[in-house]
Parts: C-alpha cells; structure tokens; sequence
C-alpha cells in the first residue's frame, strides 16, 4: 500500500539540510511510510542543479537559498535507499511562475492571457488578482523546456518516477494571448475563440492542447525509462476540467498515468467520501494504483488529529491504493502558526500503522 508523503521547502524546514532529510525520512520511515514526493521546481526555478534551468534563468537552481552548493534531489535519493523508501520528484508549480520570476520576465511572449491580455487572472467576486502567470502549454518552446526540465530529472537521478499536480493546467480565463488565438483559428477552420472562456468548445479545445502537452513529457520519460512512473496529482476532476483543463480522466484512458493521487481537501467525511466513491474515480482504479491526497494542514489551516485518522481509515477501509499526506511539517504538528502544537507519537502510530500492508514492492 502506497503510504506517502508531499516535502515542500515552504514552511518547512526539513530539506534545508541532509541532517534534516536524515532525521525527517527516519521519522516516516518508523511509521511506515515507503514514498515521498519532494519538490523540485518551485517559483520559477529547481531546486536540485539544473542545466535546463540555467539556460532559462541563468541560474541553475533556486538563488539565496538552502539549496545552493548542494544536490539536495542526490542526498533524498541517498538517504531513501537504505530505507526502501520510492523518491518521485514533484514539480510543484508546472506550468505556473510568480510574475516577478526570470521566467516570466524575460520571456513575456511565452505567458499565456485573459481577454484583457493580462497576464493574471481575475480570481473571486472582489477582482483579486492571481499572484502568478502561466506559461503557455500551446506554445512550442514551453512544451520544449518542460520536456527538457523533467526529462533532465529521469536521466540525471534513479528516481522512480515524476509527478505533476494541480499546477499542471490551462486555466479556462486564459489563452486569449496572440499566439494561441491562432492556434485556435488554424483547428476551427478560421473561427475566432468564443469570448465565453467557459463555452464548451473552449474547454474541449484548451483540455486538448494540454493533454498534447502531457502526451510529450510522457513520451519524453518512456524514451528513456520504460518503468519511469508517471504519477500525476490532480483536483476532484468536475473541478479539474472545467477550471483548468486538466481532463486526468481523459489521461487515464490514453495511458498517460501511471500512478492517480487524487487531491480531496476536505474537512467534512462526508464530503470526503463522496468524492471517493465518484464514478471516474471508482473507474480510474480498477486500471492504474489510485490514492487519496489527504491535508494535514497549512500554515494558517490546522487539521485536527481525529479528521486524519477518519480519513485514513476511510482509505484502508475502501482499500484504496493508498494515501499521500500534504505536507511533512503539518503531518507533524498539528497546529504551525502563531505557536507550534506537535502531534503525539502515540497519535501518530494511531493514525498510520493500522493497515495491513505498507510496503509498495513492484514499484521499488
């Protein structure tokens, strides 16, 4: 049974150092965990060293940070091994970059727009703007430096696999920029895009170009490991494909996926478990391992104990392929701001080595 966990370098500290990484990856260890996703490209850059990144950034990996003069993807790698533990690296933010980012900066021409040519999206009723731009997955460079950047991962590192999550996407306000508008006149023999970014040709048109887009990165990994797991992390899928094009089961039926990790956020059980019992779900893992991303928590968003232990039981109890836990620092304190509030052991060994199976054999 998959029992994984999501290592971010946002409110966390324990990729900082391979003191760190030893500690944390024995304490999941203990409790029987047997994969981790640690992130690996994050605000416009990498944090392990990239000659893909450099050539865009000019930095091969993520400047003033805890990063610099290590390979901290070599050292998870390193310190999993001896603990039979899978190492999938998670490229946390796809196609997304922060607008003041090298990225988004110096390749102005590769953001995709609204229809007011903006690069950020109007988010909510009050007209808030998203904190980040996105790159264009119709456009052929952008298809080329992800390919490059995740393909660079699989021959570098004996990892087992890649994952690409929410951030991976074509929000429907977005694709209004000069050279998608063109694209979509050349497939609709001349027509120009509906100004309703919800119209249902619109989603079908943008959900098409990013599973092109997924179908390269794809191709990419196989060409040079057949057993490269390609896991993918996607929201609820109503969500998923009506708001940003992420048509996963769409994927699942052209064998893009190796591994589902469907993300189901929420506090309530009953809402948790109607998201489970969704037929695409339900479909998806009759054909390909599926587990449920559960929230431990954020910063600013405590989840109690009892919520997670409700959750997992839920998991183990419909005997799901397993569960991924968002994030590591909150999977260990229960509450991280204004003062932290640590989560037993006892509570802990509760909630987590209750299942009859925790190791994930065929994929080590």
């Amino acid at each position: 049974m998959l029992k994984s966990v999501w290592l971010t370098n946002i409110d966390s500290q324990v990729m900082n150092s391979r003191k760190n990484l030893a500690e944390g990856l024995h304490r999941l260890a203990d409790l029987g965990f047997n994969t981790i996703y640690p992130v690996v490209w994050q605000r416009g850059y990498t944090l392990y060293p990239s000659e893909v990144a450099k050539q865009w950034t000019g930095s091969p990996l993520l400047p003033n940070s805890p990063f610099v003069g290590r390979d901290v993807l070599k050292e998870i790698i390193e310190l999993a091994r001896p603990l039979n533990m899978r190492v999938i690296p998670w490229f946390e933010y796809g196609l997304m970059v922060p607008p003041r980012s090298t990225i988004a900066r110096q390749y102005k021409d590769l953001l995709t727009l609204d229809i007011n040519e903006n690069p950020q999206r109007i988010q909510g009723a009050n007209g808030e703007l998203d904190p980040n731009v996105w790159l264009n997955p119709c456009h052929y460079r952008v298809r080329k430096f992800m390919v490059d950047l995740i393909t660079e991962v699989v021959r570098k590192y004996p990892v087992a696999g890649i994952q690409l999550d929410d951030h991976f996407s074509f929000p429907q306000e977005m694709g209004y920029d000069k050279f998608s508008q063109q694209l979509f006149q050349q497939h609709n023999y001349g027509e120009i895009a509906p100004i309703e970014h919800d119209s249902e040709i619109w989603l079908q048109w943008g959900a098409e170009r990013l599973t092109e887009l997924l179908q390269q990165i794809v191709r990419g990994v196989k060409s040079i490991r057949r057993d490269c797991i390609v896991s993918i992390s996607p929201n609820p899928l109503a969500f998923s494909r009506t708001r940003y094009l992420a048509d996963w089961q769409k994927w699942q039926e052209l064998g893009l996926m190796d591994e589902l990790v469907l993300q189901v956020y929420r506090d309530r059980l009953d809402f948790f478990e109607i998201e489970l019992s969704k037929p695409e779900v339900q479909a998806a893992r009759v054909t390909i391992p599926t587990s449920i991303g559960i929230l431990a928590g954020l910063r600013t968003r405590p989840i109690a104990s009892q919520i997670i232990k409700e959750q997992v039981a839920t998991i183990y109890a419909q005997q799901f392929g397993g569960l991924a836990c968002f994030f590591y620092e909150t999977l260990f304190h229960e509450q991280l701001s204004p003062s932290r509030v640590s989560r037993s052991q006892s509570q802990l060994v509760d909630i987590f080595t209750n299942d009859r199976q925790t190791t994930f054999n065929r994929f080590m």
